[in-house]
């Protein structure tokens, strides 16, 4: 715990008004070395950072944390600045904003030192409010008679506020001195309001009645951001922390670009300006992130910018005017070839919408406006069928349809394996590295046995291959955060992350890419069915994983709106859509059957462009409740009297929209989606399979096809 003793102090601190700067001694009254920065409460000070080092274990924050809680706390000696006599300014929450990512160079190793160590006391101070935070919380919901005689009562006397959290992370900065080295008090009140989010959300219910779950303490490789606080909007020269000097303009001029097709040259290793001497408000040459206060001086960060020429009006959008700029969050992302094995950025966020490049605003703004749209969303494909939206309108139907090509799955497949490969490295890292936290194997322990039975000398398993060391429970004897961990296994779990984070990303601009396209053809007045996907993706994770439906329905939610429309979601169960044919006739259909064979009106054509078509005829009541949905029969007549004259329309031998390159759009199967292939004669929403009459045959997967089991890394 981070000195929660609001008495406990720095023996010889010397604080100067307004800076913050101050002079610990050799020695401190807790017993703390100034040597190691090691404090009574166990913590790691300047010269020990990082998971490496001992950390207080939540169990020994929880006690310290309650005992903060029992006795009253002492009136604070730090003096503040009282109440502002005119109202604060605050942030439109409806308005304009956008961020951009800002690349960091860090090769300076001592500028690197210094961010590692701003990370690590962030870490240990956010781990140390998430603990207090959480014993909080279970010691009011253990108080139930405090509970129902006065609620707010209860919090208060429990100190479960923002204000209370953060006064509790000022005592942690004041009591632990160290953190003075890296952690102002603005960083540590964001961290603290952060904090205060979780339990924010656990103790009071959403608009559903939802509650989230039960703090927790978080670990060091999911701490990746350093929140920012924004710059005053009423006075020119306020912003704390983390700050953007400079200019686009003089950035552009220090780096001339060398290459035609090119808008900057930066050097590999970008030099670090100096400070002005009348201060970082003279400051006008290339962009550089800066972080004052602290007692080792200013802390300097280049700016990298993108230096392809295509890049240049999305930087100038961003960055030419200064007045838009309103904070910076600082963040790191791992990455095994970066120096310290992570690389770092500046999220800069702008008071103003985000950047659209001309081609997108013009077929945006060229998108029809009279035409009504049906979307059908399924595993691994995605119907669109649209229409006029005035029945008296001339006109007829469109459609496009958009699936996995054959390439893609092949990409996908070979992703999935060397993923699975990699998953197996690390778990035979992670088992030579601990190999007294495993059991041998039944091959293993036979051939142990009988090795001794032939009085063989005993060989060692270097790799046991059995079961984790459990209690009687089944728990595991030590968790698996206190493993020792080669670096050979820390190269390949950043690496295996890196990819998969570069997979995710090359899905969403497909996701967007397709939505862009379909809005530009269809419009931006869209209508689709209201399902919960995460039902389909217990049954058909891997097609789920490969195809993402719920983020293309999500890309065309935001480009429909982007282009002055919206989409609509209808109820499965007033609508019912798949069952019904455009002539009034209505037949449940089984999964396997994937073609509209209308007994009535003989309509034949896909299932899903169908449903598409019959989704476009869909209005709603209450545009915002998907079970006030119901059928237009004036639509319906009018897209029965289109159909009869272009029925080739909602056949499957339409162009598909055109999709991403082979191997840049989807990615491999995650850990979390099912992996177990369906059973035979079950068939998916898109996907035909021969039933099996009711017979109980069933044709089991050889061991080459079986499915793989899952690996803990």
């Amino acid at each position: 715990m981070i000195g929660d003793d609001p008495a406990a102090s720095i023996e010889g601190r010397v604080i100067t008004s307004g800076t913050g700067r101050y002079t610990p001694s050799a020695r401190t009254r807790r017993g703390g070395s100034a040597r190691t920065g090691r404090n009574a409460a166990g913590l790691v000070g300047p010269r020990g950072y990082g998971p490496a080092r001992r950390k207080p274990s939540a169990r020994a924050a929880g006690r310290l944390a309650m005992s903060s809680v029992a006795s009253p706390s002492a009136p604070a000696s730090r003096r503040t600045r009282g109440r502002s006599k005119a109202r604060n300014w605050r942030r439109d929450p409806d308005g304009p904003c956008a961020v951009i990512r800002l690349g960091l160079d860090a090769s300076n190793s001592r500028s690197r030192a210094r961010l590692e160590r701003m990370f690590a006391a962030t870490f240990q101070l956010r781990r140390a409010l998430q603990a207090q935070a959480r014993s909080r919380v279970d010691a009011l919901w253990a108080a139930s008679r405090l509970r129902e005689r006065d609620l707010a009562g209860a919090r208060a006397r429990f100190e479960l506020t923002r204000a209370a959290l953060e006064a509790a992370a000022y005592r942690h900065v004041e009591a632990a001195g160290w953190l003075r080295h890296h952690v102002t008090n603005a960083i540590a009140m964001h961290l603290a309001d952060e904090v205060w989010q979780t339990c924010d959300r656990h103790l009071f219910p959403d608009r559903s009645g939802k509650r989230a779950g039960r703090p927790r303490t978080g670990t060091w490789w999911d701490h990746r951001r350093i929140p920012g606080r924004a710059r005053s909007h009423t006075k020119p020269r306020t912003w704390e922390t983390f700050r953007l000097v400079g200019g686009l303009d003089a950035h552009a001029s220090a780096y001339p670009p060398r290459q035609p097709d090119s808008a900057l040259s930066q050097p590999r290793v970008m030099p670090t300006p100096p400070r002005p001497l009348k201060g970082w408000w003279e400051y006008d040459g290339p962009l550089a992130i800066v972080f004052t206060g602290l007692p080792a001086g200013d802390l300097v960060l280049p700016v990298r910018l993108p230096q392809g020429a295509g890049q240049w009006a999305r930087l100038h959008h961003f960055l030419a005017d200064p007045t838009l700029w309103h904070k910076i969050d600082l963040v790191r992302v791992e990455d095994h070839r970066a120096c310290g094995g992570w690389r770092y950025y500046a999220h800069l966020m702008i008071l103003g919408s985000g950047w659209t490049s001309p081609a997108v605003a013009a077929n945006r703004k060229g998108a029809p406006r009279d035409r009504v749209a049906g979307v059908d969303g399924n595993v691994s494909n995605l119907a669109v069928v649209s229409m006029p939206a005035s029945p008296s309108t001339d006109g007829g139907l469109a459609s496009d349809h958009v699936a996995v090509t054959p390439e893609q799955r092949a990409a996908v497949e070979k992703a999935r394996l060397a993923a699975r490969r990699r998953q197996r490295a690390l778990d035979r890292s992670r088992r030579s590295s601990n190999q007294a936290q495993y059991t041998l194997s039944v091959r293993q322990a036979r051939r142990a046995r009988r090795r001794r039975e032939a009085g063989l000398p005993e060989r060692a398993a270097t790799t046991p291959a059995g079961t984790r060391v459990s209690d009687a429970a089944g728990h595991p004897k030590r968790a698996y955060r206190r493993d020792m961990l080669s670096t050979t296994y820390r190269r390949v779990r950043a690496q295996h992350a890196q990819d998969s984070r570069a997979m995710s990303q090359a899905k969403q601009h497909r996701a967007r890419d397709i939505a862009r396209t379909i809005v530009t053809r269809h419009g931006s007045h869209l209508t689709v069915e209201h399902t919960d996907m995460r039902v389909w993706a217990r049954r058909w994770g891997r097609g789920i994983a490969m195809f993402s439906p719920g983020q293309l329905v999500a890309a065309l939610h935001g480009e429909a709106r982007a282009a002055g429309g919206r989409m609509l979601r209808a109820g499965t169960r007033q609508t019912a859509l798949s069952q019904r044919c455009p002539c009034g006739h209505r037949q449940r259909k089984p999964l396997s059957q994937r073609e509209h064979n209308c007994p009535h009106c003989g309509l034949i054509g896909d299932r899903d462009l169908v449903s598409a078509a019959m989704a476009a005829c869909v209005r709603l009541t209450d545009p915002d409740d998907p079970r006030t949905a119901y059928l237009d029969e004036t639509s319906v007549a009018a897209l029965r009297q289109r159909v009869a004259g272009q029925q080739e329309a909602l056949t499957r031998s339409t162009a598909p929209t055109p999709t991403t390159a082979a191997g840049t759009a989807a990615t491999p199967a995650v850990a979390s989606a099912g992996q177990r292939p369906p059973a035979p004669g079950r068939a998916t929403p898109d996907e035909t399979r021969p039933t099996t009459g009711g017979t109980t045959r069933h044709t089991h997967p050889t061991p080459r096809n079986a499915r793989p089991q899952r690996v803990r890394s």
